[in-house]
C-alpha cells in the first residue's frame, strides 16, 4: 500500500509539474507576442492595409475650369465651371463591400504572421527542453566517465588494470566531454533564437520536463477547426470573394457615369448668368473586357483556394497519424526503458569485476541510447502537437 501511494504521488508530481511547463510556455508566447519586431510590424501594416482598403471608395476629385476670352476690351468675359462626376450609385455599394473584403482579408494575412512566429517560439521552447533534458544526460555520462577515468588511472598503475581498458575508458571521457560541449553550444544557440523572438529581450526559461498530457484531437475536430478558423485558409477564402466582388464592381461601373456641377458665365457687355452642368458618360470602350478579366480571376482564386483546402486535410491526416505513432512510441519507452537503478547495477558490477569495461560500456551506451531516443520522441512528439494545434479558434475573424 505505501508503495502504490508513492507510485500515486510520484505520477500527480510528474502530471503538475508538464502542467507548469505548459504554463510556462503560455507565459513566454505572451511576451514574445507583445515584443516581436515581425508581429509588430505586420500590426503596422495591417493599419495600413486598412486605410488603403477605405480610399477607394469615395468621389472622384472635382474639376475646375476657368476659360477666358477677348476681342476687343469691352467685350472681355470669363466662363466659370465646377463640376463633380459621379458612379453609378449601385458601384458604391460594391466598392464599400470590396473594401470590406480586403480589410477581412488582410487581418487573415496579420493572424497568419502571428501564429506563424508563436508557433516558431513554441516549438524553440520545446527545443530547449530538449536539448536541457539532453544536456543532464551528456553530463551524468561526462561524470561517470570522468570518474572511471580516475579510478582506472590508479588500477593501472597498480597494475589491476590493463592499458587497453585505460585507453577505452579515456576515449569514453573525450567523446563524453565533446558531444556535452556541443548539446550546449546548441542549448544556447535554442535560448538566443528565443530571445531574438522576444523582441531581443532575455527570457527565463529553463523547463526540463515536456509539457502535460493533453489529448489529440480527432481528424474530424481538426478539419472542421483549420477550415473555420485556420488565417492561411481565410486569406484564401477571401482572395476567392475579392474576385467575385470584382467581377460585380466592374459590372456596375460598366453603367452611366454623371457629371453634375455649377456654371457661370460674366463679364464684358452681357449681365452675368448662373447655371447647372450635367453630363453623361457611356463607358463604351474604358471598361471593355474588364469584366470579363475580373470573371477569369475569379476562377483562378476559386480553384486555388479549393485545392488549398484538399491539400490541408491531406496534410492533417498525415501529421495526425504520425502523431499517433508517436505517441505509442512514447508510451511504449515509458513502459519498458529501465529506470536509473540499471546504471547504477552496471556500476556496482564493473566495481566488483563481475563485468569488463568493455561489456559495461556496451550495457551502458544501450541504457543511454533508449534515454536519448525517448527524449527525441517526446521532443518529435511535442513538436508535432504544436505544429497540429497551432489554429486559435478565438481569433477567427
Amino acid at each position: 500500500m505505501k508503495n502504490y501511494r508513492i507510485i500515486v504521488l510520484a505520477m500527480l508530481s510528474l502530471i503538475s509539474t508538464g502542467a507548469r511547463a505548459q504554463e510556462e510556455i503560455g507565459e513566454v508566447l505572451k511576451s514574445v507576442e507583445q515584443n516581436n519586431k515581425t508581429i509588430a510590424a505586420s500590426r503596422e501594416l495591417l493599419q495600413a492595409e486598412h486605410a488603403e482598403a477605405r480610399t477607394g471608395n469615395y468621389l472622384a476629385n472635382p474639376s475646375v475650369d476657368l476659360e477666358k476670352s477677348w476681342a476687343k476690351k469691352r467685350d472681355a468675359g470669363y466662363e466659370l465651371t465646377i463640376k463633380q462626376s459621379i458612379d453609378f450609385p449601385v458601384a458604391y455599394g460594391q466598392r464599400g463591400e470590396l473594401s470590406r473584403l480586403r480589410q477581412n482579408t488582410a487581418a487573415y494575412r496579420h493572424e497568419a504572421n502571428r501564429q506563424q512566429v508563436l508557433l516558431e517560439a513554441k516549438r524553440t521552447c520545446i527545443e530547449i527542453i530538449y536539448l536541457g533534458a539532453l544536456q543532464k544526460l551528456l553530463d551524468e555520462r561526462l561524470q561517470n566517465a570522468g570518474r572511471l577515468a580516475n579510478a582506472y588511472q590508479k588500477k593501472f598503475e597498480q597494475g589491476s588494470a590493463n592499458q587497453l581498458e585505460l585507453n577505452k575508458i579515456l576515449l569514453e571521457s573525450l567523446d563524453a566531454r565533446e558531444q556535452a560541449r556541443a548539446n550546449q553550444s546548441a542549448l544556447d544557440v535554442a535560448r538566443d533564437r528565443l530571445q531574438a523572438l522576444n523582441g531581443g529581450l532575455p527570457v527565463a526559461f529553463e523547463r526540463e520536463l515536456f509539457p502535460g498530457e493533453q489529448p489529440i484531437p480527432s481528424l474530424e475536430q481538426l478539419q472542421a477547426l483549420y477550415l473555420a478558423a485556420d488565417p492561411r485558409v481565410g486569406e484564401l477564402t477571401g482572395q476567392e470573394q475579392i474576385a467575385l466582388q470584382e467581377v460585380k464592381l466592374n459590372r456596375a461601373l460598366s453603367l452611366p457615369r454623371f457629371d453634375v456641377g455649377y456654371k457661370r458665365v460674366g463679364g464684358g457687355d452681357s449681365p452675368s448668368s448662373n447655371g447647372i452642368v450635367v453630363g453623361l458618360s457611356i463607358p463604351l470602350f474604358e471598361n471593355k473586357n474588364k469584366v470579363k478579366s475580373a470573371q477569369a480571376r475569379a476562377s483562378l482564386a476559386a480553384a486555388v483556394s479549393e485545392e488549398a483546402r484538399l491539400e490541408l486535410t491531406a496534410s492533417l491526416k498525415q501529421l495526425r497519424d504520425r502523431l499517433l505513432s508517436l505517441d505509442a512510441a512514447r508510451r511504449e519507452y515509458l513502459a519498458v526503458l529501465p529506470d536509473l537503478r540499471g546504471i547504477e547495477l552496471l556500476d556496482k558490477a564493473l566495481d566488483a569485476g563481475q563485468i569488463s569495461v568493455i561489456d559495461y560500456f556496451v550495457e551502458r551506451a544501450t541504457l543511454r541510447e533508449g534515454r536519448r531516443r525517448q527524449l527525441e520522441i517526446e521532443r518529435e512528439y511535442h513538436d508535432l502537437f504544436a505544429r497540429l494545434t497551432r489554429v486559435d479558434a478565438s481569433n477567427i475573424q
